[in-house]
């Protein structure tokens, strides 16, 4: 199971970024596969703001939003006060930013994977849930496909 952070929804929408391929592959392979991922609901707002500001493209972005809502793998965990909590103790303890601080509370939450291009989660997270970079969870999956097949 993972959480994908919205820094890699969006690398994996735009073909201009650094390690778009990892990133769109990796969602590829997932909705493919029909593994879990379980986000904060936040991520809808995250990503249309992110590709209207970096795309500058406002009509392109409810249209991205509304298209990752509507993923079969994908669980939106809302924002209540229990992980609004959590994501506090995190951004506290690790010195997270809000955002990513209720990413890593999800991750937590429902024991999954972190998948995110941010440093700080990859530095800060370390002994509190496993992350990784799109490229490193998409060699992972891609080997333990590969395993399969041989086994």
């Amino acid at each position: 199971m993972y959480t994908i952070d919205a820094s890699v929804w969006v690398n994996g929408f735009d073909q201009r970024e650094p390690g778009y391929e990892f990133s769109r592959d990796l969602l590829n392979l997932l909705a493919t596969r029909s593994l879990p991922v379980f986000i904060p609901n936040l991520v809808l707002a995250e990503v249309a703001g992110a590709i209207s500001r970096t795309r500058n493209a406002p009509e392109q972005a409810p249209a991205f939003a509304n298209s990752l809502s509507n993923l079969p793998n994908v669980t939106f965990l809302p924002l209540d006060m229990i992980r609004i909590r959590r994501a506090l103790a995190l951004a506290a303890n690790q010195g997270l930013r809000g955002a990513d601080s209720l990413y890593a509370a999800v991750a937590v939450e429902a024991n999954c994977t972190l998948i995110t291009l941010d440093n700080e989660h990859l530095t800060r997270l370390i002994d509190i849930v496993p992350t990784c970079t799109p490229r490193a969870a998409l060699e992972n999956l891609q080997r333990e496909e590969g395993e399969e097949g041989n086994g």
